[in-house]
Order: structure tokens, then C-alpha cells, then sequence
């Protein structure tokens, strides 16, 4: 049985009542729209409206610069202004000095790791992706990997992105087997396609994917959650690449049971978190 909704209730006032964890943040400037830009005052202003327990915040300066390391620098100044912005680093495995980058990180209190290899033009399956998911689990440190950023349908003719296909994103939680990884800018509809790579069985208990590349019908979120993926998702915005309010409204409309909702607004994002490392 599903509780939908009352019809006089505004669907963000519901998902305000979640405690949210947005696992897809960012400040800065997207290179391609001035308008998609954020500062920390927006993601707080942000958070006070929707009741947001958390967001975890990257520089997109660490996507387009010549290095992540400038980008990561600004990021601690801006999760300073704030507790509930948990900073992730963008790093670079093919960069020189990533390691060094990623222990000053973990000294400043880093809350998480974000690659975004599409955009920095390196692969999932080479020796240097390995290197940096076994030196964060040492740290304790849950790595997301952003596949997409933006839908290739609006992107910039002149700004070329090596997509990862889904092979090659099953061989990565093939290898993950048992241990954290997150995900952010997969389809739900994609998800079969990706599984079909994987061993039948295969542990996902330990896989995050955020819902920003799900906005659609609101009916999406209750067909994700039929097919038995609310425990595989959970909610995350790309803001300001993407408008956090408009996952927000989708997860507050749509006709979930409470716990479906509760799952996929914060619950799986907080047990993600949790999670002992072997």
C-alpha cells in the first residue's frame, strides 16, 4: 500500500520532513551557463528550505582547471561557512601528485572522494583508478564516480566528453565487490543494461546511484521502486549544473510508501555512509 500525498500538500514541504542527504553538490561556476552557479550561501539557503541534513559539496574549478588541487582548496573555504557541507575532493589518479592532494585532504576532513573521469579523460578499468579506491579505503573514504554531469543533449558542441559505457562501469563494481562505490549521473532506465554486465547475485548492498538523471514524470520514482531499486538510490541534484529543487519536488510528489521515500531521501545515503570498510 502507498500513501501518496495529501493533494493540498506542497510536495517540498513533504520531502523537507526527510532529513535529505544530497549526495550531488557543487559550487562554483558550470563554464557553459553563467546562470548554473552556486556559492555556499545558496547551497545553505538551500538546505534551510528543504531541511537538508547534509550536501556533499565539490568545486566545479576541479572539473575544468588545469589541476583539482586549486578547485579542492577553494572547497575548504567554502564548506567552512557551513557544517552541513560535507566536502568532497575531485581527484585525478593520472595526475601527478594525487596522492600527497588526497592526504591533505583526508587531514582537512574530507568527507568523501568524487572522480568525474568523462570530463578528465581517463578510463575506470587502469592500474590508477585501483590505486586510488585502495588508498581511500585506507583512509576510510567512500569514492562517487560522476558518469554524467550534464545531458549530452544541451552540452556545448565544443566541449568533448570519453563517455563511460556500461561495461565499463559493472567491471568497476565487479572489482568493488563488497565495498563501497557511488554513482551519480546514471539513468534508472540505463540500470538494467548495466546489470546485465554482472554476475547474477552480484552484491549491491554497498552501491549508491543518485536520482538526478531520473527527472522525469513522477511516475518515474514509483516504477524505480516496483522494480526493487529503492534500496540501490538515492537522492542527489548536481546543483547548480542541475536545480536541486526540482529532484526534491519529484521525490515529494511522487506515490511512495513512507519507507520507499525514506530510503531514497536520506536513509540509503546515511547507511552508505556508515558502512564499515573490510
Amino acid at each position: 500500500m502507498t500513501t501518496a500525498p495529501s493533494n493540498d500538500l506542497d510536495p517540498l514541504a513533504i520531502f523537507a520532513t526527510q532529513r535529505g542527504i544530497d549526495l550531488t553538490a557543487f559550487v562554483g561556476t558550470w563554464p557553459w551557463r553563467l546562470q548554473a552557479s552556486a556559492g555556499p550561501a545558496r547551497l545553505i539557503e538551500l538546505a534551510d528550505r528543504l531541511g537538508l541534513e547534509a550536501l556533499c559539496v565539490s568545486h566545479l574549478a576541479s572539473v575544468f582547471g588545469f589541476d583539482t588541487n586549486a578547485g579542492n582548496e577553494a572547497l575548504w573555504q567554502a564548506a567552512a561557512d557551513d557544517q552541513r557541507l560535507w566536502p568532497f575532493v575531485i581527484i585525478n589518479p593520472t595526475e601527478p601528485g594525487w596522492t600527497e592532494e588526497l592526504e591533505r585532504a583526508s587531514g582537512n576532513g574530507a568527507r568523501g572522494i568524487r572522480l568525474v573521469p568523462a570530463y578528465q579523460w581517463f578510463g575506470l578499468a587502469g592500474p590508477a583508478v585501483a590505486d586510488l579506491f585502495e588508498a581511500a579505503d585506507e583512509l576510510g573514504l567512500p569514492v562517487q564516480v560522476c558518469i554524467n554531469l550534464d545531458d549530452e543533449r544541451v552540452r556545448h558542441p565544443r566541449y568533448a566528453v570519453d563517455s563511460i559505457d556500461s561495461a565499463a562501469i559493472a567491471e568497476l563494481i565487479r572489482t568493488r565487490a563488497g565495498r563501497r562505490i557511488g554513482f551519480s549521473g546514471i539513468k534508472y532506465t540505463d540500470w538494467p543494461e548495466i546489470a546485465a554486465h554482472l554476475d547474477h547475485g552480484h552484491d549491491l548492498s554497498r552501491v549508491l546511484v543518485d536520482l538526478w538523471f531520473t527527472n522525469g514524470p513522477v511516475g518515474a520514482l514509483g516504477e524505480l521502486c516496483g522494480n526493487g531499486l529503492d534500496r540501490l538510490f538515492g537522492f542527489g541534484s548536481c546543483h547548480p549544473v542541475q536545480e536541486l529543487v526540482a529532484t526534491a519536488y519529484q521525490l515529494g510528489a511522487a506515490d511512495l510508501d513512507h519507507d520507499q521515500r525514506a530510503r531514497l531521501c536520506g536513509d540509503n545515503a546515511r547507511r552508505w555512509f556508515d558502512a564499515e570498510e573490510e
